[in-house]
């Protein structure tokens, strides 16, 4: 439920490092760390000469004498200075540390008088600000502990350095305020070797290519673009680029809350406009066309969210903005409140002078933003009192229906529907619905008072989507091995158990119509003030978004897009972002899953897999095309996992894999396709597979996502399967055998479908298709036992299907009918008998 930009509240860590990094000339080497039975001491009574101190907002003394720890002279006394992120920085200039021979960072730590104070300890290489960082609570539950010292080890894997190299540590606040004094001491790096990993996991895996395939919406690679990212920021090129090549093809403007503030004509002249929503001084904003830009420089659609407290006629203007043509002069008409809208041309002719005379074809729209989460204050006696949302009803039939009349007209979601496709037919618009439709005899604030079921039953036949916002956490899981257990769970039955509470709604109250499903918002955490740990910053959060994509294919949801691509940094150090704007658009981890699951092809295929998919690893498999299949694996576990992959019907001649990786799920950076940094357009290969014996042998390392690509064995005419099926029934009884063809050819065909050598009835199809290349379809073959019980009780017919634009291409199944005998036995009793029990 992200309610604002944040991008302001930024840390200044980054900046200030660069600040004191113009002085590195003037430092000389120094010699390296003093050695402690075998440790790496940092600090003992003073710092080690290697080290300087850099901190910024901070008040530090090296050489305080109380209190030390163990015996020591002195300790380090660190007081945070209110704002701007204040931080212990210890930084070697003279060069990096190899980290090889050492496991583990450990100190001692003494909470002051106050003690729980907030913080973060971060590593880094070189004298840039460090970026791999771990919370203290993690290893110190509660933190800093008042008037007594305590011992905290963080191994260098946490810390995402393990092997590597270390120029600088840091003790950072946590929080953007002041916080009492503590102390550190006995600051070393441990030496010893890693404990050996943890032996791999032996796992199958078969695609069946004959199975009941799904299609993929493209507007399930999704994500939200808030306009408070500003025309500078939107026309940034390596933002564009990163986008265009993550693979995302929808994007939700024009973001969140705002959008129920956002007047977008007002934005976009840049005043405020009379009779239209104002700008809400947000004239800095990115406007309309600025839009337009970005989505035509990243090949990405729109779905624009439309203000619910202006009018039909405003909206229906602005769907003539993106769409309508510069000769179209239908006119739009006088809203409720007495503003001539004019002509569809006219905001089209608006469009043309902004550059982009040709209409942008925007066809997903939303009305309203989580409005059941209305403020009291305007939206009434039903808004809970922790309402955010500046709207006129937290009621969901009032939303759909709209109250009042006159100039006091609230119009509602039937009312903006019409407007808007009587300017463009085409268009779908969305109904803000709820994850919980609700319970009519219980209405709750769980489920916003039934807003969903009400929504559901009052828009009827009429509702193109029903839009949800399931974030899966308001408050994260622990931040422990234990939360992170849960946290990758959940994507296997949070969207089912959605999904199903959505279904039974639409049952009930809409006749059976099941209107599609819009995911439009989703990330791990709804309020990023809650995620101190900045989960959505780190590895797990790749992961859950990778195993989430896939769990909204398999249960039908039609658009998915998370919260959001860029975004700006919390207070606490947290980002909903897959990209960055504070650091150049950084790719954050998450960011990664984008480009995979674009490669996974137009259709999921059923897949079986001895691995179990809420803790070990999530599997999917998919068809690319006639002679690609896909398979994208998420390693949910710190050990490997080989498996053997097998296609059914389908010989493996070779593959390729697509590998995003860590070390540890919460790092907050990956390798793609083992690159650290790749390039902007991530051309960087994939890794080649070699088959065996027509399998593929693939071994998925830790915490990590990959995308199979399994080249099979070129076929053009049809595959029919089963192969062979025998079924049994009763005489005069029909019998029903389900088939599936698929077209292995390289065009859309269509099938003749014949009979032969069979003796009972047996009515099959006259044609299937046309079918499209690659794909797949099932028919049925009805097989009519005869009555009589003389002649053959077994019936064999070959089904064969034949290309009719190639009559050489052909398949054939085999259908065996048993006509069971039945023998009925009636007990005889004799009248007085004794019958024992």
């Amino acid at each position: 439920m992200p309610t604002s930009p944040v991008s302001h509240l930024r840390r200044t860590t980054v900046t200030y490092g660069l600040l004191v990094a113009l002085f590195v000339v003037l430092l000389q080497p120094t010699a390296g760390l003093s050695l402690a039975n075998g440790d790496a001491v940092v600090y003992s009574d003073t710092l080690d000469p290697a080290f300087q101190n850099w901190s910024f907002q901070t008040t530090v003394n090296l050489t305080t004498s109380s209190p030390t720890h163990g015996g020591s002279a002195h300790a380090i006394a660190v007081t945070y200075q209110p704002g701007n992120w204040g931080a212990l920085w210890l930084v070697r200039p003279g060069g990096n540390i190899s980290l090889a021979g050492y496991t583990a960072l450990r100190f001692a730590i003494h909470g002051g008088s106050a003690g729980g104070q907030q913080i973060r300890v971060q590593v880094g290489t070189g004298t840039n600000y460090p970026t791999n960082q771990v919370d203290l609570t993690t290893y110190l539950p509660g933190g800093p502990v008042a008037g007594e010292w305590r011992v905290v080890t963080i191994p260098l894997a946490d810390l995402n350095v393990a092997g590597g190299f270390l120029g600088s540590i840091a003790f950072q606040s946590a929080v953007n305020s002041g916080q009492a004094t503590f102390y550190l001491d006995d600051l070393h790096l441990l030496a010893g070797t890693e404990p050996p990993p943890e032996p791999g996991v032996s796992a199958t895996i078969r695609i069946q290519t004959d199975g009941n395939t799904i299609p993929i919406s493209p507007y399930l690679l999704g994500s939200n673009l808030p306009v408070w990212l500003n025309p500078t920021k939107l026309a940034n090129e390596t933002f564009r680029t990163y986008t265009a090549a993550a693979g995302i093809r929808l994007l939700r403007l024009p973001g969140g809350s705002w959008s129920n503030r956002y007047g977008w004509l007002s934005c976009e002249l840049g005043q405020n406009q009379p009779g239209a929503v104002p700008c809400s001084d947000w004239f800095w904003a990115a406007r309309p066309s600025d839009v337009i830009a970005f989505l035509r420089a990243t090949g990405t659609q729109g779905l624009w969210v439309v203000n619910p407290n202006g009018t039909s006629k405003e909206a229906a203007a602005l769907v003539a903005f993106f769409n309508g043509d510069v000769n179209d002069h239908r006119p739009i008409g006088v809203d409720v409140r007495g503003t001539d809208w004019r002509t569809v041309s006219y905001w089209a002719q608006l469009r043309a002078a902004r550059g982009y005379p040709e209409p942008v074809g925007i066809k997903l729209w939303e009305f309203g933003n989580e409005i059941y989460g209305g403020k009291p204050t305007t939206g009434g006696g039903l808004c809970q009192p922790w309402g955010w949302e500046e709207v006129w009803t937290c009621d969901g039939t009032e939303y759909v229906l709209g109250k009042g009349s006159g100039a006091q007209r609230r119009e509602g979601y039937l009312e903006f529907r019409a407007a808007m496709r009587a300017v463009d037919p085409t268009i779908l618009v969305g109904a803000v619905g709820f994850e919980n439709p609700g319970d009519p005899h219980n209405p709750s604030w769980q489920n916003y008072n039934n807003w969903g079921n009400k929504v559901i039953a009052a828009a009827g036949d009429a509702l193109d989507f029903y839009a949800i916002h399931p974030y899966p956490y308001d408050y994260p899981p622990a931040n422990n091995a234990t939360g992170y257990a849960a946290i990758l769970a959940k994507p296997q039955e949070h969207f089912r158990t959605i999904r199903t509470a959505i279904n039974a709604a639409f049952d009930a109250l809409a006749s059976g119509r099941r209107a599609p499903i819009a995911v439009t918002e989703y990330n791990l955490v709804a309020m990023q003030d809650q995620d101190n740990a900045q989960l959505m910053t780190r590895a797990i959060n790749a992961l859950f978004l990778a195993d989430s994509i896939g769990q909204a294919i398999q249960h039908g949801y039609t658009i998915f897009t998370q919260w959001d691509l860029a975004n700006g940094r919390a207070s606490n150090g947290t980002e909903y972002g897959l990209l960055h704007e504070d650091n150049n658009f950084y790719r954050a981890p998450h960011y990664y899953v984008y480009p995979l699951w674009a490669r996974f092809g137009t259709h999921m295929l059923p897949v079986t897999t001895s691995l179990n998919s809420a803790s070990e690893a999530a599997v999917y498999a998919g068809r690319v095309n006639a002679t690609t299949l896909s398979l994208l694996v998420i390693n949910k576990m710190a050990r490997p996992i080989t498996a053997t992959v097998t296609a059914d019907g389908e010989t493996i001649v070779g593959g390729s894999a697509y590998e995003v990786r860590t070390d540890s799920p919460t790092a907050q950076s990956v390798t793609y396709n083992g690159v650290a940094n790749p390039s902007a357009t991530l051309s960087e290969p994939p890794r080649t597979l070699q088959a065996t014996e027509g399998n593929l042998t693939v071994t998925f390392a830790p915490w990590s996502i990959t995308l199979v690509h399994a080249e099979i064995e070129a076929a053009t005419g049809p595959r029919l399967m089963p192969a062979s099926t025998t079924l049994s029934g009763r005489p005069g009884e029909a019998v029903s055998y389900t088939l599936t063809v698929t077209n292995r050819g390289s065009t859309a065909t269509t099938f003749t479908v014949t009979v032969s050598g069979n003796h009972w009835p047996t009515n099959v199809p006259a044609t299937i298709g046309p079918l499209a290349a690659g794909a797949s379809t099932t028919f049925h073959v009805a097989v009519t036992i005869p009555d009589d019980q003389t002649g053959v009780h077994t019936d064999t017919a070959t089904i064969t299907v034949t290309a009719q634009n190639d009559p050489t291409k052909s398949a054939q199944a085999v259908v065996t009918t048993i006509r069971a005998r039945f023998r009925l036995f009636v007990p005889l009793v004799t009248v007085g008998s004794s019958v024992p029990r």
